[in-house]
């Protein structure tokens, strides 16, 4: 298991001294295939924030908890079990996979491990600092526009994040709007605001105006930009792997969703569900540094995975497909892109 494990991961952090232990934690959940798994990260400060999830989800749930490989990460699995003694929601709906090694923040490793282990046919990528107010899995699962779209393979559902414009607003769940009408009161009173609007390219294009101005059915996204990086659901089987190059913050959601998009995932909005961003402290020097690292990668990145699916489409002779349509298009851009078509077509 464990060279499996390592060759599963090789373009992570991962060592010979890295442990990872699938359903450290299993749910007693008797759960069906047609279902929505919450993927997401948990580290010891973060537990509370999974079990209030369980609670509120009333689904399944696969996380991907990273403790340290010292006395700090005994203590934490402390936390954790004292967590699922206190919560039957934790114990009975959420699976939890441990990885215990020295690299702190390998946020695409965890989301692969939380993806890989998930038992449904769908999932829904989340952090776990946002809160789900409205009941986004039955709004899903009850609709036969969305789960046509996610049976196809070919599309992801957008979960519109909002997070509070004073900071100190977002710190207390309870007082989060529970519907969209109370939410849209309070996004036009300038409360609420688009998650991190200081940084528009990553969830503009949800169309926030279009959303909160009264939409009543499910949209697409039309104006995607390779930085988006919204929450989405979508079909696990066939889907792309995070590329676990990108250690720590910036452009790791992106590069996911990116490689999901030139694969032929089109973006789809929900007109009714929500989630709001829960308050917490930032390590503001370490983003700065990594996110400027991660920019440099995420450039290599998007003409690498143009490269290397046009050689695949093309040895394939599916060029002319209309799903490689976004391929096309996203990456006609970037230079080198055109002399490899040249070169293989």
């Amino acid at each position: 298991m464990k060279t499996l494990l390592s060759k599963a991961f090789s373009l992570s952090s991962y060592s010979e001294n890295s442990q990872i232990i699938p359903y450290y934690y299993k749910s007693d959940l008797n759960m069906t295939t047609e279902d929505i798994t919450i993927v997401t990260l948990v580290t010891r400060n973060r537990i509370p924030n999974l079990s209030r999830l369980a609670t509120q989800y009333q689904g399944p749930i696969s996380a991907t908890l990273h403790i340290s490989d010292d006395e700090e990460g005994d203590l934490t699995l402390e936390i954790l079990e004292n967590a699922l003694e206190k919560n039957y929601a934790m114990r009975h709906f959420v699976d939890i996979h441990v990885i215990r090694d020295e690299f702190d923040r390998e946020l695409n490793l965890w989301r692969n491990i939380a993806k890989l282990f998930a038992r449904t046919a769908y999932i829904m990528q989340l952090d776990i600092d946002f809160f789900p107010n409205t009941d986004i899995r039955k709004s899903v699962l009850s609709d036969p526009v969305a789960m046509s779209l996610l049976k196809s393979g070919e599309a992801a559902l957008v979960i519109p994040a909002f997070e509070y414009t004073t900071q100190d607003k977002g710190l207390d769940y309870r007082q989060f709007p529970k519907t969209k009408a109370e939410l849209v009161k309070e996004y036009n009173a300038n409360k609420l605001e688009m998650f991190h609007s200081f940084w528009t390219p990553g969830h503009a294009p949800t169309d926030y105006e279009r959303w909160v101005g009264g939409e009543k059915e499910i949209y697409q996204v039309t104006d995607y930009q390779f930085s988006y990086e919204p929450y989405v659901i979508f079909k696990n089987q066939g889907s792309m792997w995070c590329d676990e190059r990108f250690a720590g913050y910036g452009s790791n959601k992106a590069a996911c969703l990116f490689e999901l998009y030139v694969l032929g995932v089109n973006f789809y909005v929900l007109p009714n569900d929500f989630i709001i961003h829960q308050t917490h402290a930032y390590p503001n020097e370490a983003r700065k540094i990594e996110r400027t690292y991660n920019r440099r990668l995420y450039s290599h990145f998007r003409e690498e995975v143009c490269i290397r699916l046009a050689r695949r489409f093309i040895t394939q002779k599916k060029w002319d497909d209309p799903k490689i349509e976004n391929l096309r298009r996203e990456c006609a851009t970037i230079k080198p892109f055109q002399r490899a078509i040249t070169r293989f077509s």
